[in-house]
């Protein structure tokens, strides 16, 4: 049994991303055969173990959320665009997470767009990579 805390608080970034109706957003798969622009979205959730996340009574209390979005495109343009679009639904945004504490979601990486072949066709995919802190 699990309090759903982690799933919650992965869908509150994967949420503000489908709510831009231009962004195609998927979970960790993408259909085969789908054609960019869209965004492949892999997700952790860990219990920091630093002096702020654990109180006196030795509990965990902190969360760290992050969301490795590759966007995808055809183009750099576009991949690009995409990027910038996810970006606008994401930074320095603090989500609403029943049960948690949540901070502003912060930028933590950007790896410039490359060349992705792994689908068997030319693809541009920018990696972008956001983090939120939060606590119970």
């Amino acid at each position: 049994m699990t309090d759903g805390l982690d799933q919650a608080a992965v869908n509150a970034g994967l949420d503000l991303l489908r709510a831009d109706p231009g962004l195609t957003v998927h979970d960790g798969i993408v259909p085969d055969g789908l054609v960019p622009p869209y965004v492949l979205a892999y997700t952790s959730v860990a219990r920091p173990t630093d002096h702020h996340a654990i109180p006196l009574t030795g509990q965990s209390r902190g969360f760290t959320v992050r969301w490795i979005l590759h966007c995808v495109g055809e183009d750099a343009i576009t991949a690009r665009a995409t990027a910038q679009r996810a970006r606008t639904q994401l930074l320095d945004v603090r989500p609403t997470v029943v049960g948690l504490t949540c901070n502003p979601i912060r930028q933590v990486e950007v790896i410039p767009p490359a060349r992705d072949e792994s689908t068997g066709l030319p693809r541009i995919d920018a990696v972008e990579v956001y983090e939120m802190s939060a606590c119970l």
